[in-house]
């Protein structure tokens, strides 16, 4: 059944989607973890630059794929194209059972903990108590955003993601405008200086590669509209895809960038290792107190648009892998006037809830590292195999050069390759989890250990 188009979303929605998708938590989290691994604020900064242009290089690649396979399901729907079904299936599942429903249970907690934070002036929550408040919290706003989702995509939950994205470019705004009215007025430039913006630099390649994770997961949610390419007006759908994901980028990461040139005029590397909480230690230091209680609800309610846009892809990844037989058909239902896809968007809410119960799902998560890059890597392979035989594809797609996914691929196996070493059980693991989704196992299992699949007796009981 064709989509109806006023229920898609055009060019501020979808551009809504990239900035609300990519700008939440990891501007005040990623900061501290890039300084931890490259250990300077010049070296920092380069990384943060260089993550910006490593997210543009990836973005036209996918908009290129994504307007040459104009599906939804992104990696999914692009690998599957090639005929790779085992590692579209691997992926689909191993991504869906434990990536998706962690994503949107992390982010709605830590919704909920920021709220439980901002109240503590007013009332000061026991440690249980806290912990059961901020969990209400998150479930409302899952609820709410559940709802959103279940009706049409332009008149609800692209309305919220606009909203959202107003809100993030507002809040952060005042933070760079904090931090260049101390550089320009009052002389702030001392970590800038040429004695000290490279000093305590970290040059091993592993610590730069383990930063540039860093970078590249506050960067993440650029390619949000590949999951939904369907959910795009057609008229303008070649138009739309790459002017909302470049020009969306592009804005995040000028965000991303003067941010952090605010937060090093006033604090230490050391001292952004040290917070607990960067954009706080930061108004503490700029402006008091007093206004500094306000950032974590400001915090927790930037999350809003990050976890729409973490819904808006996760169910139309699942609406992509039922079309292709790889998940129960259920989940391809769309309803039949407002083409929401109310199967999926239930399910995956059901499913972070539970996750919210199972306690520490860090290392859990930390595994996935390994999945989360092969959905980029096999979807570039694909990309330049289609190039370089000339394979039929959608009639006028956004096209670059073969350079682009060439330079990609190499990039990207190179982040994946070099830091094994440091932790060599969590990519064995990944890896582990990975084949384990592949079909192809079977024959192997079959070969190793001499064995047939049990098919059950010839003739069957009927009732």
């Amino acid at each position: 059944m064709a989509k109806k188009e006023d229920n898609k979303i055009g060019l501020i929605g979808a551009t809504a989607y990239i900035v609300g998708s990519i700008i939440g938590s990891g501007i005040f989290i990623a900061p501290k973890g890039i300084v931890q691994h490259a250990g300077s604020v010049g070296l920092s900064l380069i990384i943060w630059v260089f993550c910006a242009l490593l997210n543009m290089i990836t973005a036209i690649n996918f908009i290129e794929l994504g307007t040459s396979i104009p599906e939804s399901g992104a990696d999914l729907a692009y690998i599957d194209y090639m005929g790779w079904t085992p590692i579209a299936f691997s992926l689909l599942w191993v991504s869906l059972l434990i990536e998706s429903s962690s994503s949107a249970a992390v982010l709605y907690l830590t919704f909920g903990k920021y709220l439980v934070q901002a109240l503590d002036p007013i009332y000061c929550f026991s440690d249980d108590t806290a912990d059961n408040v901020s969990k209400l919290f998150g479930f409302g706003l899952l609820l709410f955003l559940t709802l959103a989702n279940m009706f049409s995509l332009q008149k609800f939950a692209s309305r919220v993601q606009i909203i959202s994205m107003c809100s993030k470019i507002f809040a952060t705004g005042i933070i760079i405008g904090i931090g260049f009215f101390f550089i320009v007025f009052r002389g702030a430039t001392s970590h800038y200086s040429s004695s000290d913006i490279m000093k305590g630099s970290n040059w091993e390649p592993w610590a730069i590669v383990l930063a540039i994770y860093q970078g590249n997961w506050a960067f993440g949610g650029f390619t949000t509209l590949n999951y939904g390419s369907e959910e795009i007006q057609i008229k303008d759908f070649k138009k739309t895809l790459p002017r909302a994901c470049l020009g969306g980028l592009c804005i995040s990461a000028v965000i991303y960038v003067l941010v952090n040139v605010a937060y090093f005029a006033i604090l230490t590397p050391q001292e952004i290792i040290d917070s607990s909480a960067v954009a706080t230690t930061f108004i503490q230091k700029t402006v008091g107190n007093g206004p500094a209680f306000a950032v974590p609800a400001v915090v927790g309610l930037l999350l809003i648009g990050t976890l729409n846009g973490d819904i808006f892809g996760w169910t139309r990844y699942m609406v992509a892998g039922s079309r292709r037989k790889m998940m129960p058909t259920c989940f391809s239902l769309i309803h039949v006037d407002n083409d929401s896809p109310r199967v999926s968007v239930f399910f995956h809410t059901f499913t972070s809830i539970i996750f919210s119960f199972l306690g520490d799902i860090d290392q859990l998560v930390d595994y996935l590292t390994v999945t989360g890059m092969l959905t980029t890597i096999f979807p570039l392979a694909v990309l330049v195999i289609i190039k370089w035989k000339k394979m039929p594809i959608a009639a006028d797609p956004v096209q670059y050069s073969i350079f682009w996914p060439i330079l990609n691929l190499v990039i990207m196996i190179a982040l994946l390759v070099i830091p094994i070493q440091q932790d060599l059980i969590s990519s064995i693991i990944g890896f582990g989890m990975f084949l384990a989704g592949v079909e192809k196992l079977t024959h192997l299992c079959q070969i190793l250990t001499w064995t047939i699949v049990d098919s059950g007796p010839e003739e069957k009981t009927r009732l």
